[in-house]
């Protein structure tokens, strides 16, 4: 091997030893939790159906339809505490379901610019009068939700339509639509959209 050879040689060895170790260009994986976004209608994702057997006959068809938004062990949790409170408060369950679907999309991380949080999206003052601390905890805020909407519809039993105008009040607080007997355009369409999600459950 002549001299010019033999430098090609060391100088192609030192390349190669002085890459061994080294990593340019890759940077660890944070562990840092996002931030909450907020969230309003996603779309609909392609996870597996709950298990049958995995939830009771009554829970199943819920869990199934947020299954569609979250992963099956999650979808279960939610469900099962909605159809749980739901129970408790003598409420429609699908309908505690499809607010939750227009609310957050079933993100129990859910913020919004107003400061409403989680799958019912609870201002702090709903939450101090239905009892929730933590809000971003997927029971506490279920249960909120729900004895909120038993509130509703009780305020507006009198009412022609309880569940619209309940709804109605969801969106744009119960006092002012119970003092107008009404409310405004763009909540019917709110309203609208949640009964239609209703009726997919």
């Amino acid at each position: 091997m002549d001299i010019s050879s033999a430098v090609i040689v060391v100088v192609f060895v030192m390349t190669i030893f002085s890459s061994l170790g080294s990593n340019q260009g890759y940077a660890p994986p944070k562990n840092e939790p996002k931030p909450a976004t907020v969230v309003s209608q996603p779309a609909a994702s392609t996870h597996a159906e709950v298990p049958l057997g995995f939830v009771d006959e009554q829970t199943r068809p819920i869990a199934n339809y947020i299954a569609g938004f979250r992963q099956p062990e999650q979808a279960k949790e939610i469900a099962e505490s909605i159809v749980t409170h739901s129970k408790t408060y003598n409420v429609d369950p699908k309908l505690v379901a499809a607010l939750m679907r227009r609310e957050s999309g079933f993100n129990p991380r859910a913020l919004s610019s107003s400061g409403a949080v989680g799958l019912g999206q609870l201002l702090p003052s709903t939450c101090k009068t239905t009892g929730v601390e933590n809000p971003y905890d997927v029971d506490e805020n279920t249960k909120g939700t729900v004895r909120y909407v038993r509130y509703l519809l009780e305020k507006f039993a009198s009412f022609e339509d309880p569940v619209k105008f309940a709804l109605a009040g969801y969106l744009e607080g119960p006092n002012g639509v119970y003092r107008n007997h009404g409310y405004k355009a763009a909540t019917s369409q709110y309203v609208e959209d949640i009964l239609g999600i209703y009726n997919k459950i």
